[in-house]
């Protein structure tokens, strides 16, 4: 939304805003805001041309300080532009690729053409002056090109100048009529491999967005109209009805509970890793699954409504929305295709020699150049899946090199995703630390809370045993209690002390960030346990690996409580935080970070994350326990529990870049020379192929010292 000045006389002046074209509907509303400033007499906001024009009053206001004061105007309108920028149907570029078994299919015919042609059918099938393009092998050539043939003329007509399929056919006729059509099925396999990489990843995507959450169980429990529960299938389900949903099950619909109480794990949804009480009026979400109790749930929203189904509604909008470099190097060939057609010409009439104009076409620099980019991607996701981290394609990679801003997640991803006692404060003096842990284990041995396991295993370590005690009974959100020794026990919240008359003479200040949990005998509280999920091992090391690195922003984002998030990012090093957010919350603020033009890298691990996953210019999911919508809604897998992996992957594709910049400058620079040899001298026609063939096999070679890029010192 920054605009810049396209035209400009006294009292009129034109400003380009590339962020308008998605604002059609915002563009009466913009022009009044416009007007509104102060010397301005009116202002015609134009969409379609990303133009607006102003005419102003130059005794009241300069064009530079009004254009100024319109930014601050279009600036308010920059999340709208982006976020429709990311929801757009079809980027301009957009191509559909063609199926992996079709592409299969093709790679066949060319493999079996290449060995029929070289054993059976050694000759052409008829003489004369079709003998060069009747061979098995130009056959094929020619039936396989069609399809490129067909691009080529589509590009020339919408464009009105020759595209990389243009030169890519030109090159494979120019191959047979050179009688080598050895050279145009390599071509064409190297394209169509290229090309089956890139198809498969996008179809197992799409695939498992569609299988979604495994949210939609295939029935509920139906409250009737005569109260009884009946199993139905979930797509029967309306907004308005009621279901019930029991411990271990997962709640299929957006809605409220009406009656019943449970402790529900929504981790999922929300990044909060200490499950939430849902009683009468709480709002409970689909994909979320009940831990204890029954609740009833009058359902809101059903079906694409839910926020899992609109979590996976903002991952699929964002799949339209790619970084470039898939294409840069076809681009890039395209800027260079005019040159070979205008060499082939000028050396034709200076030379009248047909074999020297040919060979303009031969030493073309388009194989090269896709090679440049092909090979040392390849050779950098080879190593990183030696590493045990998948990339899903090139195009992350130059996106990670040149991302300037880190988010990360809290829950799983800079923690571990499980509470543990981090200190034990003792507040009656005629006991000791493991007596107390003793009794508190024994009121905790058979919940399922996580902080209850969170206490037994700290009693293990310090060598507590559990007492012989009476029956454990727990009461949801609260705590749990038992009796030893005819003592009654509780360990719970501060509430649960105080419903039950349990107190202390003295209460301690709660730690920074850590839950506390009471530990109550009888009438008194003996001893404070905090619990806190305590951050993964390396990862302040790797947050200043990536400072280092040359990132100048890392953010932690995450559903939890602000207590616990401040503690955590002051833990860390991380230079903010932002708490209490909601998935949709996580992909705004990925949105407003990339409308101020940053690079953003978010990592995560969970259903939450996935629309921040799926927004960032790049989304690494991290973690053994990824979900399976975070592993495929994002970039770059890392199937291991390492922060370190993070820098690791920074300095690869930092490395992979300057490889690709040198093939690059090896590409040109070979082919330049076989160029002016092949138009200015005698040399043959199989010298210029063997210059062309020199440049590729250095770009292969150099590519391949990424395959032994060394990993992270002291990982």
């Amino acid at each position: 939304m920054k605009s810049q000045i396209a035209h400009s006389l006294q009292g009129r002046l034109r400003l380009r805003v590339p962020g308008l074209r998605f604002l059609y509907a915002e563009r009466e509303e913009i022009a009044r805001a416009l007007v509104r400033m102060d010397g301005v007499i009116s202002a015609e906001v134009t969409p379609c041309t990303e133009g607006v024009l102003l005419r102003y009053d130059p005794h009241r206001v300069d064009g530079q300080g009004l254009e100024e004061r319109a930014d601050i105007v279009f600036a308010r309108y920059a999340m709208t532009a982006y976020r429709a920028c990311h929801a757009s149907a079809v980027p301009e570029e957009a191509e559909t690729p063609m199926s992996t078994a079709r592409l299969a299919r093709r790679l066949a015919v060319n493999a079996g053409a290449l060995l029929v042609g070289n054993t059976v059918f050694t000759g052409s099938l008829m003489g004369n002056g079709l003998s060069k393009f009747t061979s098995i092998e130009a056959l094929a050539s020619l039936g396989l090109s069609a399809p490129m043939a067909q691009n080529a003329w589509d590009g020339l007509k919408r464009d009105m100048r020759p595209n990389a399929d243009f030169l890519t056919v030109t090159s494979i006729v120019a191959s047979l009529l050179l009688g080598n059509p050895h050279s145009a099925l390599m071509i064409l396999a190297l394209s169509d491999m290229a090309e089956l990489m890139t198809s498969f990843t996008i179809e197992r995507t799409r695939s498992s967005i569609k299988k979604m959450l495994s949210v939609d169980d295939s029935e509920v429990w139906k409250v009737m109209e005569n109260g009884q529960l009946r199993r139905c299938p979930i797509g029967e389900l309306r907004a308005g009805d009621s279901v019930v949903v029991h411990t271990g099950e997962k709640i299929a619909v957006d809605g409220v509970a009406v009656s019943g109480s449970a402790v529900i794990d929504q981790s999922a949804i929300t990044g909060e890793f200490v499950p939430a009480e849902k009683r009468e009026g709480s709002e409970v979400y689909a994909g979320t699954v009940v831990k204890s109790g029954n609740v009833q749930v009058e359902a809101r929203k059903v079906g694409d409504q839910t926020v899992v189904s609109r979590i996976v509604g903002m991952v699929e909008q964002s799949e339209l929305k790619k970084a470039p470099i898939q294409r840069y190097a076809d681009r890039f060939s395209n800027y260079l295709v005019p040159l070979n057609y205008l060499l082939c010409a000028a050396v034709w009439l200076v030379t009248r020699n047909p074999q020297k104009a040919l060979k303009m076409l031969v030493i073309d620099y388009s194989c090269g150049i896709k090679l440049s980019t092909a090979t040392a991607f390849s050779a950098a996701i080879n190593t990183a899946v030696k590493q045990g981290v998948l990339i899903k394609g090139g195009a992350y990679i130059e996106q990670m090199s040149s991302a300037n801003t880190v988010l990360l997640d809290k829950t799983g991803t800079i923690t571990e995703g499980r509470p543990k006692v981090v200190s034990m404060r003792m507040l009656a003096h005629d006991m000791d630390e493991k007596e107390a842990l003793s009794l508190a284990m024994a009121a905790e041995e058979t919940s399922t809370h996580p902080l209850a396991g969170a206490i037994l295993a700290y009693g293990h370590d310090i060598g507590a045993q559990i007492p012989a005690h009476g029956e454990v009974i727990t009461e949801v959100s609260r705590g749990s209690r038992t009796d030893v020794e005819g003592k009654t026990i509780r360990v719970g919240n501060l509430k649960y002390m105080q419903e039950n008359g349990v107190c202390a003479a003295e209460l301690p200040a709660d730690a920074q960030g850590a839950i506390p949990n009471y530990v109550g005998v009888d009438e008194r509280i003996v001893a404070v346990l905090y619990a806190m999920d305590s951050p993964r091992v390396n990862v302040r090391r790797a947050i200043n690996a990536l400072r280092y690195d040359g990132v100048g922003d890392i953010e932690m984002l995450t559903g939890d409580m602000e207590s616990q998030a401040r503690a955590v990012a002051e833990l860390v090093g991380a230079d903010g935080y932002r708490a209490q957010l909601l998935p949709e919350q996580k992909a705004e603020a990925v949105l407003k970070l990339q409308t101020q033009g940053n690079g953003v890298i978010m990592v995560g691990d969970g259903i939450n994350d996935a629309p921040a996953l799926a927004y960032a210019d790049v989304g690494i999911s991290m973690g053994s326990k990824s979900t399976d919508i975070a592993m495929e809604t994002s970039d770059v897998i890392i199937n291991r529990d390492d922060p370190m992996m993070i820098p690791q992957l920074r300095r690869l594709s930092r490395a992979t870049m300057r490889i690709v910049q040198q093939n690059f400058a090896v590409v040109i620079g070979i082919n330049t020379v076989g160029l002016v040899l092949g138009a200015s001298s005698g040399v043959s026609v199989m010298m210029s192929a063997l210059m062309h063939n020199m440049s590729t096999i250095l770009v292969v070679a150099n590519s391949l010292r990424l395959m032994f890029f060394p990993p992270v010192e002291g990982r």
